[in-house]
Order: structure tokens, then C-alpha cells, then sequence
């Protein structure tokens, strides 16, 4: 039997053996009392040592925390801050959309609050450095400092010379050396978060190598994923070394014939028991599914920066010398910020039209496609992609199509050939992914097998965005939803903010116009 009395931050018990918990643990007492022999004082440290007895303690976070922010936590999102607060390393692993950054915020600002963690570093992909990561600590820490380390070497090493509270940085970041010696220097970091660690499922790359040996074993350490075995079993063992090296073989070889059988020289397939070799390895650990979080919006927003190549910086920058000599030549009408800035979306994306032709000349755009290769990863079911440009469709049909199966809806496609594919997108295992164009997004058209829609690159009506959304966010869907807004410069940012507020019009396009010429 165990109570727990806020008032005087104590667990009561009822134990077979009080004296063992009184010897184990100095914050308890002996009570004389009816229900309760024994009373511990309500500590992270008490907390564990009860637990390792078998005893079901509370985290104490559950009790004793605020909760800041604008929005009340879901059960699930304390159930992951409790399970972080009481392992120093330890797994997330619920699905994609399910607020797991907001929940490892809570759990190491209750960590901060309580000196069991003085500074913090979060490892994360370039994409959701600011528009997830930064936003959130803004919008459920308030009262915490962060900042975004990125930049030059210099400015990386300034950044981790400051005062703060959540260091942010990116995968790439780490693979540089004296930016791992300042993190090391700095003597304070004591909590590692890592999102989306299946980039890390690789002992061998140069990435994985860095950061292991900059790990110290002072250091708690919480990976997070929803996707940890995206190609194979064996892609646990990686991770697995970092957090609990004891559950797995020293060497990769070992892990792989555990979980693997070789059919032919060059071919593996998993045996009948790798998915239990997995979970166990992958321990501890805490996963949710979106279809078990109660306490989530039905439709969950997300945004994801993408960098631009030099490829696209150099064609925006001569677009904007152009820009800058009509804007002193002559008036520029709406119409003529409208081609302009299409112009611009469209090398944003990495594929500009020629005029005189019509055909698609691409432009290296590597990030923002891996951006939306990782998103398509952390699906839980099915996915459709619109993508505002027909030939940029192309482009990305010979790409995504390299991991996943995948079908086109465009104005190219024939409505017959339209139906069979959306027929078997609802019916089959293939396609996976829908590479859409918005127009073609009927008011009657039912994906409800998708559980994530994401916006390449912004569309302009506000109509269209509303309806695509609707294709998912219909009668017949039993999951909740995500949906993921792609950019990499602040006139796409510009024109979702617009577009979600009904604005764009004449003059917005127009003063977009001026902010990009004026850069």
C-alpha cells in the first residue's frame, strides 16, 4: 500500500519489512499508525530505490510540478515527463505528433528546478532547430534561456560561451571539434535530449563517432524517435550502445546474427524473434501511439525549416539584383509581384520553368528533399505530399520513389488514372505516398489511410489549403493527424502566415515584393 501526502511531500507506506526501507533510504521514518509503517520523503533519488524494491512509487514531478506554459499537459505527456525525470538514459519512442518535445521541456526544467540538472543540450536536425525546438521552449518555458548554436564556427563557439539554459544544435554541428571540445569544457551540461535519434543508428559514420566520444558518463542522456528500426532490426544496436550498451553484443556482426538471416551473399532478412531482440535492447523505454493519446488535438500543426543550397542562394541573389533595378525603374503592379515571386517559390522548391519552353530546369535542393524524406519516415500510416509546382512533382517522383511506392495526382494524369490510384492508395499497400498538385484535391476526394499531409512549399488560396486538410480530416479517420509545412526563407514562412489569416492579397503581394528586393 503507498499514498502520497502533498502537503508534507511524502510517500506512505504499508511495507512487509519497514526496517530494510528505513535502513536503505536516510529520508525515511518509521510511522505508528493504521494504514502506514513507514513515511520516505518524496525525492527522485527515494523514488528509484523504492522502485528497484519492486515498490510502485510516483515520480515525484507528478506532484510537486507547475506545469508552465499555455497549454495543460495530456496524461501521455506525464506519463513520458515521469518516465524521463526517473532514467538518467533512457529511450522515447512514441510515434510522431504525440508532443513529445514539449514533455522532455517539462521533464528537464522539473530536473533544473530541482538541481538534478544545471544545463542542457538538444541534438536535433537542422529543420526543427528554431520552428520546433526554440518555438516550444518560448511558448512552455518562458522563464528558461535558449539558444540556437549554429552559424559559423565562431559564432557556434560564442553561442556556447553563453549563460543559458538549452544549448540547440544540430547534427552537424557535433561533427566539429572544438565545438564538441566547448560543449565538453563547458563542465555544466548534464542532460543530452537528441530528436529524431534515428540518425544515429549508424556506429559507423563520422556523426555517431563524434558524439559518442563526446558523451560523459555523468551526462543523462534521452534519445527520442518514433522510428528507431526505419530499415532493419539491426538498426537498434546503434542506439542501443548508447543508451544501454549492456543489452546488446560489443560488436555489430554479433547484434546482426541475433536479428538477421542470410538468405543469399548480399541479402538479410529478419528472423521470426528480431522484433523481441529489439525491444529489448531498446530499453528503457516509453511509447505511445498517436490513436492512444486522448488528450490530442485531432489535427496537429508542425513546421520544419529547410536550409537552401548554394545553387538556390546564388539564383535568389541575382533574382533580387533584378528585383532591385525594376523596383528603380519603374512601378511594379500586383501582377507583376505575383511572376515574381512564383519565380522565387519555384527556385525555393529547386525547380524553376523556363518561359520559353515550359519545361523544368532543377536546381540542387538536397536539404529541403531530406527534410521531406525524414517527415514521410516518422509517418505512422500512409502520406500525401502537395506540392504546388507540376514540374517540381517530377522531381521528387524520381526521388521519393527510390525509398517508398509512390502515386502522382496531377493535371497530367488522366481522371481514370487518377481514380485506380486513389482506389489503390485507400485499398492496397501501394501506393504509400501521394505527390499531389492542389488543384486536383476534389472537394469529394477521401484519404482518410493517410495520418500526416505536407505542404512542400506554401500555396497561395486559403480555400485549397482548407480542403486538402479536409481529405484527411474526415469521417472514416481513426487516427489523429499531422500536418507539416515546409520552408527555407521567410517569404514562404510570409505566405503560410498570410494564407492562414486570409491576407494575401494585392498589397501583401506586393510588399512581399519589397521585402525580398530590399532583403
Amino acid at each position: 500500500m503507498i499514498a502520497v501526502d502533498v502537503a508534507s511531500k511524502s510517500l506512505l507506506l504499508r511495507h512487509s519489512d519497514p526496517l530494510t526501507v528505513r535502513s536503505l533510504i536516510d529520508s525515511s521514518r518509521l510511522l505508528d499508525h493504521s494504514q502506514y509503517n513507514v513515511a520516505v520523503r518524496h525525492t527522485l533519488d527515494a523514488t528509484k530505490v523504492l522502485r528497484n524494491m519492486g515498490i510502485p512509487a510516483p515520480a515525484p514531478i507528478k506532484y510537486y510540478y507547475r506545469w508552465p506554459g499555455k497549454f495543460k499537459p495530456g496524461a501521455h505527456q506525464t506519463v513520458m515527463a515521469e518516465f524521463l525525470t526517473l532514467h538518467r538514459r533512457g529511450f522515447n519512442l512514441s510515434e510522431m505528433g504525440t508532443e513529445k518535445t514539449a514533455a522532455a521541456l517539462w521533464a528537464a526544467d522539473w530536473l533544473m528546478e530541482n538541481k538534478h540538472v544545471r544545463k542542457a543540450l538538444i541534438v536535433t536536425p537542422l529543420s526543427t532547430v528554431e520552428r520546433v525546438w526554440l518555438s516550444e521552449i518560448f511558448g512552455v518555458l518562458m522563464h528558461r534561456k535558449a539558444g540556437v548554436v549554429h552559424g559559423s564556427r565562431e559564432y557556434r563557439l560564442h553561442m556556447l560561451g553563453l549563460d543559458l539554459d538549452f544549448y540547440i544544435i544540430n547534427y552537424e554541428g557535433l561533427a566539429i571539434a572544438d565545438v564538441r571540445r566547448a560543449i565538453t569544457a563547458r563542465g555544466d551540461i548534464d542532460l543530452v535530449i537528441v530528436d529524431e535519434a534515428s540518425n544515429y543508428r549508424n556506429a559507423g559514420n563520422r556523426q555517431y563517432s563524434a558524439f559518442a566520444k563526446m558523451l560523459q558518463p555523468h551526462q543523462r542522456l534521452w534519445l527520442m524517435t518514433g522510428t528507431p528500426t526505419p530499415n532493419a532490426p539491426t538498426d537498434a544496436w546503434a542506439l542501443a550502445r548508447l543508451v544501454s550498451p549492456e543489452r546488446v553484443p560489443k560488436y555489430f556482426g554479433q547484434f546482426r546474427q541475433q536479428t538477421m538471416q542470410q538468405v543469399t551473399q548480399y541479402k538479410w532478412v529478419p528472423k521470426p524473434d528480431a522484433s523481441r531482440i529489439v525491444y529489448d535492447a531498446l530499453q528503457p523505454a516509453v511509447r505511445f501511439r498517436k490513436q492512444d493519446c486522448k488528450d490530442l488535438p485531432p489535427v496537429t500543426v508542425s513546421a520544419r525549416d529547410c536550409p537552401l543550397t548554394k545553387e538556390q542562394t546564388k539564383a535568389l541573389a541575382a533574382m533580387r539584383k533584378q528585383m532591385q533595378a525594376e523596383l528603380r525603374a519603374k512601378q511594379i503592379t500586383a501582377v507583376n509581384a505575383a511572376d515574381t515571386i512564383t519565380k522565387l517559390r519555384q527556385i525555393l522548391c529547386g525547380s524553376v520553368r523556363d518561359p520559353l519552353t515550359d519545361d523544368y530546369i532543377p536546381l540542387d535542393h538536397a536539404p529541403r528533399l531530406q527534410v521531406l524524406m525524414d517527415c514521410i519516415a516518422e509517418a505512422s500510416a500512409k502520406v500525401f505530399v502537395v506540392v504546388p509546382f507540376k514540374g517540381i512533382i517530377n522531381v521528387l517522383e524520381k526521388e521519393v520513389s527510390k525509398l517508398y511506392s509512390v502515386g502522382v495526382l496531377n493535371g497530367d494524369v488522366s481522371v481514370a488514372k487518377r481514380n485506380e490510384i486513389i482506389v489503390n492508395f485507400k485499398a492496397q499497400a501501394d501506393p504509400h505516398v501521394l505527390l499531389c498538385h492542389p488543384k486536383v484535391m476534389s472537394h469529394g476526394l477521401n484519404l482518410t489511410e493517410a495520418d500526416m499531409c505536407i505542404f512542400y512549399a506554401p500555396i497561395y488560396s486559403n480555400d485549397q489549403a482548407q480542403q486538402v486538410v479536409e481529405r484527411f480530416n474526415r469521417s472514416g479517420q481513426t487516427r489523429p493527424m499531422t500536418v507539416i509545412r515546409i520552408g527555407g526563407h521567410k517569404l514562404e514562412w510570409d505566405i503560410y502566415s498570410l494564407i492562414e489569416s486570409r491576407r494575401l492579397g494585392q498589397q501583401q503581394m506586393l510588399d512581399m515584393y519589397k521585402s525580398v528586393a530590399q532583403g
